[in-house]
């Protein structure tokens, strides 16, 4: 499959072959489906709560005698059928995450790469030498890129670039991705996925290897 290659710039230069070995895998829906869910699991913060009567606070004096009063019997003014009484099976704070295997992972990966590549949503481009923080240049770069109200960009570097991470944070639809904490959820949901040499190169010795 082929990508479109830009200067660091964001001037068209060519036409490259993406490499077959992160590009060409065999789909599996199945595998992505599987690792966005986990994904979306693991985001989950779970702090949802309810608190049972031993949890509400007051109830400790019987509201009543037991004989005698003509009305129902009752220990606590707190138990569930009490306004302001404890919940009964309501919701507990709980951990939803789990994990998928590793190797369902790289097919997951490699699957949604190969569903951009045939989208011809892949852009390739040089390796950036920034030397200062400066969200204007990533505006003109992503315009001359012709990128600009596309939607979603999913810009995709080598490792932590603090210059480049910080200077796209402020473009609400730039989404900055490491090459070595990659996750499916952030190159799947994205128009464009743009990658630097270095990032593919780094993408392609962690994933090519893998099917």
């Amino acid at each position: 499959m082929k990508a479109q290659k830009y200067s660091k710039e964001g001037k068209l230069i060519s036409e490259i072959e993406l490499p077959s070995a992160l590009f060409e895998s065999k789909l599996s829906i199945a595998s992505i489906y599987e690792a966005i869910k986990a994904e979306n699991a693991n985001m989950r913060s779970g702090n949802h709560a309810t608190k049972t009567r031993s949890e509400v606070r007051g109830g400790g004096k019987k509201p009543w005698a037991q004989k005698g009063t003509g009305r129902a019997r009752q220990g606590s003014i707190r138990a569930p059928h009490w306004v302001g009484g404890g919940t009964v099976h309501g919701p507990q704070k709980r951990d939803y995450s789990y994990k998928v295997s590793s190797k369902l992972k790289h097919r997951a990966v490699l699957s949604i790469l190969n569903k951009k590549a045939q989208a011809s949503a892949v852009k390739v481009i040089e390796d950036l030498d920034l030397k200062e923080y400066s969200t204007k240049s990533f505006h003109s770069l992503f315009n001359n890129m012709n990128l600009r109200n596309t939607g979603v960009i999913g810009f995709l570097v080598q490792g932590e670039s603090d210059f480049v991470k910080k200077s796209v944070r402020n473009i609400p639809t730039v989404k900055y991705i490491n090459s070595k904490r990659i996750s499916c959820r952030d190159i799947l949901y994205n128009r464009n996925l743009v990658i630097t040499e270095a990032a593919l190169n780094e993408m392609l010795t962690q994933y090519g290897a893998q099917k």
